[in-house]
């Protein structure tokens, strides 16, 4: 995760020029059908030695590779019951390692640990986006608690949640190295990492980072919704209204920065400065937040507006990213070294869909990025060829060198826990939404993803009826295949650290890894979500008529879902609740 040191290593392969070598039986086969064949070290002279075959590619593919491409089969979907016996012990030991992580001895109250580990790698340190994403899940859990009259556990997590906001707001009043940088004393709501006993990180980092912000406006606003609901406390929602102006300020200041000369701008994972699809599409996610929120505890129209009018303006860039000739979106535009589908594009995806189904794992685009990258991974490591019949392991991108630990070594990066749990909450969500749907469409992007799923249907046609349910239980089972994989390497231990080694499967990387607890369990969510919505003789293709409310105004996605209703937005101007009741179908 924190490979911030790692930006001047490079993957070692030889500059050939793209032709292919070795024997007759060689193809230049496409990158995600490649079985590799080497690691970072390989040449162009030992990958031939070998008996493979070399090609250059620059997407993020193998360059050597064997002849054979890899068996891109989907997997056959594990048994339900034996993956939720194993997801319901993993979960529970999973939301104790989460609480652990939160203001642990020899810290200060809010503080949220990235793992339990203070060297090789020392994680012992509070980073903005993980604490705001791991605090999201407090959330849920708090709200989660209220619906049950569980007084006990949401007091505590309320009380944790507050802890958090208060230090986060300490936080925004000190001086730290970001400013330093952008020379605004206000910008230090960018400053991605701090000490846990508050003070300022100020050793060389990859800083500022722009997700932050929005990442925490987005948690807040989680939280009280389900507080002022549980409590009709409006005086503790009104009161926070600077801290979150402040955060989406700063978005509004940086938003369209260009990152290649100026101010930086490093992603997600800390390496690279450019403009990055995550960090947009989270930016605007918080400040649809935002809007949500200067329009109801807090009236004030005109920043409403403007924070609409940003997020608006996010969208144009974020469809620039998508690369037609690769048939992916990138992370990052024109990086060199980074050509390869990033799980970057799972989790922005899944960390931002539920306020209107923007880019949300059924957008064509998405969907192909996201199904293409994993791909990519099937030929990749070891561990993953060993078992090809199974769904793989999956890492950050192809390129990937840092193992988590010493740096770099041959075997190069390892596959993340939290990618692979990533990948069965994105075919979770996908599954529910277009079951809840009635229907999907069928374009150029996805037809060949639905095709893997099951469902052949023409371009511009709609996937509707029996096809749909085939549709949606095959995602689903594509979900667990993915906690299946994942708990076979995981085997009787359920610590969840941050990476395998590619080689052998054994952990290694940043022991309890907080964002590797969370991943799980937002995936445990996903999949009791979408077995309420695909187990029941209910639909959700209710006219819009006939529609009965299920939600009041400001109701997202995911609190709809979770109350178990459908939900379905309806175009501008048409008259109707975007949550509602299903109907006996």
């Amino acid at each position: 995760m924190r490979s911030f040191i790692l930006i001047s290593a490079a993957i070692v392969l030889a500059q050939a020029s793209p032709i292919l070598f070795q024997r007759d039986t060689c193809t230049a086969l496409a990158s995600d059908d490649r079985l590799d064949c080497g690691n970072i070290a390989s040449s162009q002279s030992s990958c031939v030695a070998a008996g493979c075959c070399w090609t250059p590619a620059y997407d993020g593919g193998a360059w050597c590779y064997y002849p054979s491409p890899s068996n891109t089969t989907r997997p056959t979907a594990p048994d339900r019951n034996t993956i939720a016996t194993w997801l319901g012990s993993q979960y529970s030991y999973s939301v104790t390692r989460l609480l652990g992580a939160l203001g642990p001895s020899g810290t200060v109250a809010g503080v949220v640990v990235a793992a339990q580990s203070s060297s090789n790698p020392d994680y012992w340190y509070h980073w903005a986006r993980d604490g705001a994403l791991s605090m999201d899940v407090v959330a849920k859990l708090y709200a989660k608690a209220v619906v049950a009259g569980d007084s006990t556990n949401a007091n505590l997590y309320k009380s944790k949640l507050q802890a958090w906001i208060t230090f986060e707001a300490g936080l925004a009043s000190r001086t730290n190295p970001t400013v330093d940088i952008t020379g605004n004393a206000a910008d230090n709501v960018g400053e991605p990492k701090f000490n846990v006993d508050g003070s300022a990180f100020t050793g060389a980092w990859g800083r500022p980072q722009n997700d932050g912000p929005a990442l925490r406006v987005r948690t807040i606003k989680r939280f009280l919704d389900a507080y002022v609901a549980a409590t009709g406390d409006t005086a503790y929602a009104t009161s926070l209204s600077s801290q979150i102006q402040k955060d989406l300020d700063y978005v509004v200041r940086n938003y369209a920065n260009t990152c290649i000369s100026g101010t930086t701008c490093f992603d997600l994972w800390e390496e690279k400065s450019a403009q990055h699809w995550y960090t947009q599409i989270v930016q605007r996610r918080g400040l649809l937040a935002g809007k949500a929120y200067f329009s109801s505890w807090v009236s004030n129209p005109n920043l409403a507006n403007s924070y609409q009018n940003v997020a608006s303006a996010l969208e144009p860039m974020m469809a620039s990213h998508w690369n037609s000739t690769a048939g992916f979106i990138n992370q990052m535009m024109d990086i060199t070294g980074r050509k390869s589908p990033d799980v970057a594009i799972l989790l922005g995806s899944i960390h931002s869909f539920d306020s209107d189904n923007y880019n949300a794992p059924t957008n064509d685009q998405v969907l192909r990025t996201v199904w293409r990258y994993a791909r990519f991974f099937k030929g990749h490591w070891t561990i993953n060829q060993n078992r090809s019949a199974y769904a793989p392991l999956v890492g950050r991108y192809m390129e990937d060198v840092y193992n988590g630990g010493d740096g770099v070594n041959n075997n190069g990066a390892g596959p993340w826990l939290l990618a692979t749990a990533g990948m069965a909450e994105f075919y979770y969500v996908a599954a529910t939404s277009l079951f809840q749907a009635g229907s999907a469409s069928v374009t150029a992007n996805n037809q060949e993803v639905y095709q893997y799923f099951g469902v052949s249907a023409a371009v511009g046609s709609a996937i509707t009826g029996s096809d749909l349910v085939t549709l949606a239980n095959n995602l689903f089972g594509e979900g667990d295949a993915y906690l299946q994989t994942l708990s076979f390497w995981m085997g009787s231990s359920q610590s969840m650290t941050e990476q395998f080694n590619p080689a052998t499967g054994v952990r290694q990387g940043a022991p309890h890894l907080t964002w590797s607890y969370v991943s799980l369990i937002t995936a445990k969510f996903a999949r009791d979500t979408a077995l309420t919505a695909l187990s029941g003789t209910s639909t959700c293709n209710v006219a819009v008529s006939s529609r009965v409310d299920c939600g009041v105004v400001g109701t997202t996605q995911a609190q709809c879902q979770d109350k178990g209703c459908c939900w379905s937005p309806l175009a501008s101007g048409t008259e109707g609740p975007w949550c509602f009741r299903a109907v006996t179908a």
